[in-house]
């Protein structure tokens, strides 16, 4: 009998990846389901407008720099 040899997996995340997810993805998308249903909307409306907040936030800055850079080659 042969001893298999077993490979050990180790996976680093950055803490401001962790950070990241638990500001943008967890208080920001609850802030926005709270907000909507605030506003006396369904539960399915809430969560479609908590996920467009957060997926807003997300990319949001991308877009804004990508918009000022073509503004000034112009």
């Amino acid at each position: 009998m042969t001893a298999k040899k077993r490979e050990i997996v180790i996976i680093v995340v950055k803490a401001t990846a962790i950070y990241s997810f638990v500001v943008i993805d967890i208080a920001a998308g609850t802030g926005f389901y709270m907000t909507a249903k605030l506003f006396d909307a369904g539960v399915i409306i809430a969560s479609i407008c908590s996920m467009a907040g957060v997926e807003s936030l997300k990319r949001g800055p991308g877009l804004v720099r990508n918009l000022t850079s073509r503004e000034r080659k112009t």
